[in-house]
């Protein structure tokens, strides 16, 4: 059978083309790139030489820019893109939007999204009319959360203005580590992931350091966050810990070592975002809780605990893509439960 053409079929399913005349192009690395930084002619959000001591595959995945954000303000009625990929990732259980597409916000208002075509492997190019009255503006173009990126470029109308954006009103990040759901997975664009929805509502920056499959915890990983710059921490991943026998090994040890050297830093604890568990999940999330309740009973006062049927209850029946990963109704629910103690924390005076 051959494959049919969606765009042929409906026009609303059609890639987005550049088709704009008098277009000028910015390399967004004139602007402020925030969660990725250009090491070598690609986007990273770690050194190679910091992630290898870590694992190989970490290494590998750490060049994947999950996380990765451009801000700009301009006056175009219009935003166009130009990206050259260095690898791009297609996984069955998510949406080319996701892994190879971008975004764009104008402040917490969703705008369009850049959607790749399905062929697309080296390049893709976009454009997004600005709906409503034409008027200086600040936008956050985000990153795939999987796909390899070497050069953004942003376009705008000529004769317009374009500049930087003002600075996150929480300037260090926060950092999220953890597993494939850190990452991104199952978002359906890079804007519906839990971080960038805590971003936007905090107005903070974020680093994401979700490793699909290979976050474990490792001693290394702690230390190499422990010395980060960063607002709070968020941790998730149980998922990835080959057994709970690991988790117990780990995960109080990489809170004890972030927070040895951190000792006022707001530390949020995560279970994996289930709701139905097994007795190997269930297992799983009372060592992250004993992480967390022996915290307690030490005087920790900056530490928050939220289990994984917290963040979904309500929605349990709807928030998973593909009875692992969240979809963007999981997302929004795990936003909202991470905010809220987020803020707490912050308005306790814990923020750094």
């Amino acid at each position: 059978m051959a494959l049919k053409n969606a765009g042929e079929i409906d026009k609303n399913f059609l890639t987005s083309k550049i088709a704009r005349d008098g277009v000028i192009y910015y390399n967004a690395d004139e602007f402020d790139v925030y969660g990725v930084k250009k090491i070598d002619g690609l986007y990273r959000r770690m050194k190679y030489s910091d992630a290898i001591l870590v694992s190989e595959k970490v290494a590998l995945i750490s060049s994947e820019c999950a996380g990765g954000r451009v801000r700009f303000a301009t006056d175009s009625p219009f935003i166009a893109i130009l990206v050259k990929y260095h690898s791009v990732a297609k996984v069955p259980n998510y949406s080319y939007t996701a892994t190879m597409g971008f975004d764009l916000y104008s402040g917490k208002r969703y705008v369009g999204c850049f959607v790749p075509s399905m062929e697309a492997v080296e390049s893709m190019e976009g454009v997004i009319d600005i709906d409503g009255e034409i008027e200086y503006r600040e936008y956050t173009l985000n990153f795939p959360v999987c796909s390899e990126i070497c050069e953004v470029y942003v376009g705008v109308k000529k004769g317009c203005k374009i500049e930087k954006a003002s600075a996150y009103s929480i300037k260090k990040p926060v950092v999220f580590y953890g597993s494939s759901t850190t990452q991104g997975a199952c978002a359906s664009r890079p804007g519906n992931t839990y971080e960038n929805i805590i971003s936007r509502a905090l107005d903070c920056d974020y680093l994401n350091l979700g490793f699909w499959g290979n976050a474990r915890g490792e001693k290394t990983m702690a230390q190499y966050v422990s010395k980060l710059e960063m607002s709070a921490f968020v941790y998730d991943y149980d998922y990835n810990a080959p057994s709970a026998e690991h988790l117990q090994s780990t995960h109080e040890d990489m809170f004890k070592i972030i927070r040895k050297h951190n000792p006022q830093l707001p530390i949020v604890i995560l279970s994996a975002p289930r709701f139905y568990l097994n007795a190997d999940m269930d297992k799983r999330r009372r060592i992250v809780e004993q992480t967390y309740e022996n915290a307690l009973k030490a005087g920790d006062k900056c530490v928050r605990f939220i289990s994984g049927r917290e963040m979904l209850n309500g929605v349990q029946e709807t928030a998973l893509a593909d009875n692992i990963h969240p979809n963007d109704v999981g997302f929004v629910n795990m936003a909202k439960a991470v905010e809220k103690n987020l803020r707490e924390l912050f308005n306790k005076g814990a923020r750094l």
